[in-house]
């Protein structure tokens, strides 16, 4: 009824506030005999890191063996599920990270402590997904119901930690990990958020759809944007985009071909921005400036993971999608100019202020 949802326990955790509200919500759609559209906007995991206590603790020593190991032990599971083939190199560390075995033994303690927290807000974000599969099935909705779940971008990697008194059960704590474990979480994949790098965009999706998924349980490698998610909406629903002065042409593709194990006609171009990052991708070919730097190009098909720059041998292809991002961040970014300038001649130096602290443990006691 557009009134500010107040229904929160004394000691609300957002998540599972959400999903509480979620349930009342789609209580009164379902009771309404209309199809219906939820859209629920999880924070968690976005910083700053915080879990119930009980789950912090399921994860206590899980990451004991350090980034390096944890990191190399993921890419090993993820070749084996097929994710990435077993040619495939994992590479190296990131020149701006330490090795876990440099540190001393208060560092390793804190980092990874804050690494189960972390994970402990990712097991409540299943949990609570859960809640609602279980709600669907309950009320008898599940079978005829799309379901679609992503992230908006890849691991964040700004350390930007403080409160460190308060245990990250409490009200005003604020904890993050920096860039080292970020670069664990977007394994193999390059960079972070906000980076247009494929660390920083390339985030999976997970859809369930009772009788129309051909694949099940099978990955789909063509590429999407989220701007598919509205004409995918669009055509589940069989309505028709507006047809307005004020409203911009429908961008999106629908996902739906590929549901249903087909093809679709491929995106001309696909944009990205965020401040001074920015890419386009244009078949295989990737262009990106890394916060206003030079621009690289990478070829995804042979480089997935982003590590040889080709800029320098096709200088032509580099000019005609560098036209083609700022004729789109024009046409329908709508960017302002001083937002569109061209990008710096100074080669990217691939490290950020935020991306690590080293004085933190001085100022953090373990609560256990």
């Amino acid at each position: 009824n557009g009134a500010p949802w107040s229904a929160f326990q004394e000691d609300f955790y957002t998540t599972d506030a959400n999903v509480d509200y979620s349930m009342e919500f789609l209580d009164e759609a379902l009771d309404s005999g209309r199809p219906f559209f939820h859209y629920i906007a999880f924070n968690a995991p976005h910083y700053p890191l915080q879990a119930p206590e009980d789950d912090v603790k399921k994860y206590l020593g899980v990451y004991d063996a350090g980034w390096d190991r944890i990191r190399e032990t993921r890419f090993t599971k993820q070749q084996a599920m097929g994710l990435f083939a077993s040619s495939l190199a994992l590479p190296p560390l990131p020149a701006h990270m330490t090795s876990w075995d440099s540190l001393s033994t208060e560092q390793k303690e804190f980092e990874s402590f804050r690494m189960s927290v972390y994970a402990a807000m990712v097991d409540r974000l299943d949990w609570n997904i859960g809640r609602l599969v279980a709600f669907l099935e309950e009320r008898g909705a599940m079978e005829n119901t799309l379901v679609m779940i992503c992230s908006d971008n890849g691991a964040c990697p700004f350390e930007r930690s403080r409160n460190l008194e308060i245990p990250p059960w409490e009200g005003g704590s604020f904890l993050l990990y920096d860039a080292s474990w970020a670069t664990v979480s977007n394994t193999p994949l390059r960079h972070y958020k906000q980076t247009q790098h494929e660390g920083g965009i390339s985030s999976p999706m997970i859809v369930h759809w009772p009788g129309h998924i051909a694949h099940r349980g099978q990955w789909e490698r063509s590429p999407g944007h989220l701007v598919d998610l509205m004409a995918t909406c669009l055509e589940v629903s069989g309505q028709g985009y507006p047809q307005r002065d004020d409203l911009q042409p429908l961008q999106g593709r629908s996902l739906i071909p590929l549901f249903k194990g087909g093809e679709r006609e491929a995106h001309e171009a696909l944009y990205f921005r965020f401040g001074k990052c920015r890419a386009l991708r244009k078949g295989d070919w990737k262009l990106l400036s890394f916060y206003g730097s030079r621009w690289e190009l990478y070829n995804l098909e042979s480089d997935r993971f982003e590590q040889h720059n080709l800029a320098a041998d096709y200088p032509e292809l580099v000019k005609e999608l560098s036209a083609r991002w700022h004729a789109m961040a024009e046409d329908t970014d709508l960017l302002e100019e001083k937002n569109r300038m061209p990008v710096g001649e100074n080669e990217a130096n691939n490290i950020h202020r935020e991306w690590h602290r080293s004085e933190l443990t001085d100022s953090w006691e373990s609560p256990y």
